[in-house]
């Protein structure tokens, strides 16, 4: 009965052993990126009628937040949000239009949150 109850309890350790050596956090933001997401502002469609400032399209962008295995960080909107605007500053935007985010599944992630949007360069009129 001991030996049983040995290899019932190294099992478990093992198993424990093995999902947190997967269990890595997700590591935050740098302060690079951060510089680069505070670069592009959201605006409102209707704002791309200004006449004060022109606007240039850069086309679209999406930015996701994914939990893989049920115990990643669950995804959040807000990185996503994130993701989008760093994609947009890549592209060498200043603003982004939010088309849509949505929370849904997918084959990669068991749980996502992905965002959408239209990246324009907005520049003042002379």
């Amino acid at each position: 009965m001991n030996i049983i109850h040995a290899i019932g309890l190294s099992l478990m350790l093992a198993l424990v052993v093995a999902i947190s050596g997967c269990a890595a956090p997700v590591p935050d933001t740098t302060a690079q990126q951060q510089q680069l997401q505070d670069t592009v502002e959201f605006i409102r469609p209707y704002e791309l009628s200004r006449t004060d400032v022109s606007f240039t399209s850069l086309g679209a962008v999406a930015g996701e937040s994914c939990q893989a295995h049920f115990w990643n960080q669950e995804p959040s909107q807000q990185q996503a949000l994130l993701q989008l605007k760093q994609a947009a500053a890549e592209f060498g935007a200043n603003a982004l239009v939010l088309k849509q985010c949505i929370k849904a599944e997918s084959a990669q992630c068991r749980l996502r949150w992905l965002c959408e949007g239209d990246a324009y360069q907005m520049q003042p009129l002379n």
